[in-house]
């Protein structure tokens, strides 16, 4: 049911989601962001457009072509792990059949460059072909809904990650697929320079841990639906985890395994933090009446 919010809160909230006369934010902070844009939501489409339009909606659609998305197949997968993987974790198990709709990942992880695109002051002197780092799920969430996207499911980014292959790339071929302990020096590389998986996409493992947007659950496997599973439950209660998957340059192989579920507070962030952006892939009308997505 949706709420008329007091016009002081709504006077706040129109504060810190609008820009200064010369277009540049009035605030930047992720979690003070998340929170007005989830109080817009609840009172309702009219006043959420009202109120996001000049941060966010305006010009989203140019924004949004600088993210490099690559269309993902449906597809019904087994995701998780098993003990025959050789390594396995608390969280991986039980295996269990997933089905997805198409979608749009990200080619790479969002770069210093494009991150700066949305907040100038973010590691000005950084590299901006490195993955952008340091920041933490509330700054990744709202950085994709500036570009009108959204952060990857945790079983879009592990079926991703696989690249269509049976399984992960072994000690001898993971050097060419990814940064991590063995081969990266103790140090963040930039993004696209290895081989793509069989998807095209850039760095799903090793480089830089990604947050998806589901809220971390160690026996969520055990009850996960079928089609589009996601995680939400309790992602609002203080001290809730968010899924980040991929491992990093800092991690050893098995880090890296498409299989393995990480987890660290929302607020949080770190050197070896970062995100990629995904999207609901587009349809369109078949000439007999029926849906079908656009290639």
């Amino acid at each position: 049911m949706l709420v008329t919010p007091p016009a002081a809160e709504v006077r706040r909230v129109r504060r810190i989601l609008s820009v200064h006369q010369d277009g540049t934010p009035r605030e930047t902070r992720g979690e003070v962001l998340y929170r007005a844009w989830r109080s817009c939501r609840g009172w309702g489409a009219d006043i959420e457009a009202e109120l996001m339009h000049d941060r966010f909606d305006a010009g989203v659609e140019e924004r949004s072509a600088a993210a490099d998305l690559v269309r993902i197949t449906p597809a019904r997968f087994e995701m998780g792990g098993a003990a025959t993987d050789g390594y396995i974790y608390h969280g991986e198990e039980p295996a269990h059949p997933v089905e997805l709709k198409p979608f749009l990942l990200g080619r790479l992880p969002v770069t210093n460059a494009l991150y700066r695109r949305w907040n100038a002051r973010h590691d000005p002197d950084g590299d901006p072909e490195l993955p952008v780092t340091g920041v933490t799920w509330y700054d990744a969430v709202m950085f994709c809904r500036w570009l009108g996207l959204r952060l990857p499911t945790e079983a879009e980014w592990e079926y991703a990650a696989r690249g269509d292959r049976a399984a992960d790339p072994g000690p001898a071929e993971l050097p060419a697929y990814a940064w991590y302990a063995e081969n990266a020096a103790g140090r963040l590389r930039p993004a696209g320079r290895l081989r793509p998986n069989g998807f095209g996409l850039h760095d799903m493992q090793g480089s830089v841990w990604e947050w998806c947007q589901d809220t971390y659950h160690p026996d969520f496997y055990a009850s996960a639906p079928l089609h589009a599973p996601l995680s939400e439950t309790g992602g609002e209660a203080p001290g809730a985890h968010r899924v980040c998957r991929g491992g990093s340059f800092h991690g050893f192989h098995d880090m890296c395994r498409t299989s393995l579920r990480y987890h660290e507070p929302a607020d949080y962030w770190a050197s070896d933090l970062g995100f990629r952006c995904a999207k609901d892939a587009p349809s369109s009308a078949h000439p007999n009446g029926r849906s079908r997505h656009a290639p």
